[in-house]
């Protein structure tokens, strides 16, 4: 078959990988110059490695990227640490990546300690399974307010995980469902794994093995139309140039699949196009000195936090994540690497900001959390913004999520909203990518 995926991220590299390797001839579109989506590395002078756009690792049990990365005969490339997480509150920096540092935070009374820790046990410890449906099923019909509050407690939420959730979803916060929280929790891994050389390493392998099967990869290439022309063929068009195609599977986020296939919004999209999104943003500081420097040097080997979160709504940023506080800074050029992460809506005045501008209003905050930090040792900044990174899993998330088959024979749709109850991450983008050439090879077979 002549299939056309629409969309050069994780999803659409690891269904372009399976279909060619079935046989298949395949073309991949993506309009920007390089591949990968947010996980795309970009690759400073003096750096022998590349950093993604947007903060990225791999829990240990993200068993469907790990088993490509096996198959790509890339495992030697995995590195597995366990970095340290912590919360910023009250101007200070305290450790919160196990049961001890639960029992030692000092924002919890013993009760809410307790409540907090039975809540993270239920979620943790259960199956993903009860009798014949699912944990999160039921999960979906109430929001994670309720359910950790009833269980938590209002102080564990007051002080703990509500400022993150607003942080995070803002003024959607008291809409997002329990399933959502159960699937985060679920999750988590105290170990995180990374891939020697940054994740483009994988990407670059994957494209490279497309094209060794005989697909075809068309960067800086936007598509400007699908037409059914037959039955079962669709006609693309991009640029100067046009190609009839017997399947199209469309990776790019559902507002951008329905202006491509405008009938789609009658059909599966009229009840997809009702999920909330919101765009990841980064900014990227390369510095000389460390931001997050020694949070508990006495607990481990010098090392400062790598994951920060920001509890203080007065900051602009929801989470601070210091990459060099988990891979040797040796590999940048002995620099120093910092995220500032924020998921905004739509009309939010940073998304029209410059990265000099946005420096500007973050570096008073910068120094709130490290008084020593000069400004003069920034050697570099980027910003970068995912449109449409993270739907919003409200209640009953699952009868808004797009299924992979559209109402049109031949188009099928796999992104980041039918990853649910899971959230966004590249694991689920490699699974999604597996699930939709097992659909389209089955369809032709």
């Amino acid at each position: 078959m002549e299939i056309a995926i629409i969309g050069g991220g994780i999803t659409g590299l690891t269904a372009g990988y399976t279909l060619t390797k079935q046989g298949h001839r395949v073309t991949i579109f993506e309009r920007d110059s390089v591949l990968g989506g947010l996980a795309h590395g970009f690759k400073e002078k003096k750096w022998n490695w590349s950093l993604e756009k947007a903060y990225h690792h791999l829990f240990t049990n993200d068993d469907a990227i790990i088993s490509l990365i096996k198959e790509l005969d890339l495992e030697d490339k995995l590195i597995i640490k366990r970095p340290i997480s912590a919360n910023y509150v009250h101007g200070k920096i305290f450790p919160f990546d196990s049961p001890l540092d639960l029992l030692r935070y000092p924002y919890l009374n013993p009760i809410s300690k307790l409540r907090t820790a039975m809540l993270v046990a239920f979620l943790k410890v259960n199956p993903d399974w009860i009798g014949v449906n699912p944990l999160w099923k039921p999960l979906e019909s109430i929001t994670a307010k309720k359910l950790f509050t009833t269980i938590g407690g209002v102080q564990s939420w007051t002080n703990l995980w509500g400022p993150l959730m607003e942080g995070k979803f803002g003024s959607l916060t008291d809409t997002v469902a329990a399933s959502w929280l159960w699937a985060r929790i679920k999750k988590r891994t105290p170990s995180l794994c990374y891939i020697e050389g940054g994740f483009q390493t994988l990407i670059d392998r994957l494209a490279d093995v497309i094209r060794e099967h005989g697909g075809i990869i068309k960067t800086n290439t936007s598509v400007e139309s699908i037409k059914k022309v037959s039955s079962d063929k669709y006609q693309v068009s991009w640029k100067n140039d046009k190609k009839v195609f017997d399947k199209i599977l469309l990776t790019v986020p559902t507002p951008i699949a329905c202006t491509l296939v405008p009938d789609l919004t009658f059909g599966i999209g009229h009840l997809a196009l009702k999920i909330p999104h919101l765009h990841a943003q980064t900014l990227i500081l390369e510095t000389d000195e460390p931001i997050l420097e020694d949070v508990y040097p006495a607990r481990r080997s010098r090392c400062g936090a790598y994951w920060l979160n920001i509890l203080d709504r007065s900051f602009p940023f929801l989470a601070v994540v210091a990459h060099t506080n988990f891979m040797d800074k040796k590999h940048y050029g002995n620099r120093h690497l910092t995220y500032f992460g924020n998921y905004l809506p739509d009309g939010h005045p940073f998304l029209s900001m410059t990265k000099e501008q946005l420096l500007k209003k973050f570096l008073p905050f910068i120094k709130r959390l490290n008084p020593l930090f000069r400004q003069l040792s920034i050697v570099n900044c980027q910003l970068f913004t995912g449109w449409y990174a993270q739907p919003v899993h409200q209640l009953h998330y699952s009868r808004l999520a797009p299924p992979m088959k559209t109402q049109f024979k031949g188009i099928y749709l796999a992104n980041l909203d039918s990853i649910y109850p899971w959230d966004r991450g590249t694991n689920y983008a490699v699974e999604l990518g597996e699930k939709a050439a097992r659909c389209i090879h089955t369809s032709h077979a």
